[in-house]
């Protein structure tokens, strides 16, 4: 389980030219931008995990235990439990 505050960014990018090129293999040119998405992940003892993107306004809970019941078979026939 996490213990502390886990805080991670990315910068935001915009591809000039070769959007689609990239899936057929071929170049594409891309610049970092001067703006940043940004993810905290912060234990909470609760059973929630819950969502907040304040810039839009969504704002969103769900309890751990529903999440679990959810199918999984898109992993593969894996089932990941989650542990608080």
């Amino acid at each position: 389980m996490l213990s502390e505050v886990l805080l991670v960014s990315s910068p935001g990018k915009v591809i000039l030219h070769g959007e689609h090129a990239v899936v057929h293999g071929k170049v594409a040119l891309a610049v970092a931008l001067n703006l940043r998405t940004f993810l905290r992940l912060q234990p909470h003892s609760n059973g929630k995990v819950s969502l907040n993107l304040p810039n839009i306004g969504v704002r969103q809970v769900w309890d751990v235990a529903r999440l679990q019941l959810l199918d999984t078979s898109f992993m593969g026939g894996r089932r990941r439990t989650w542990s608080s």
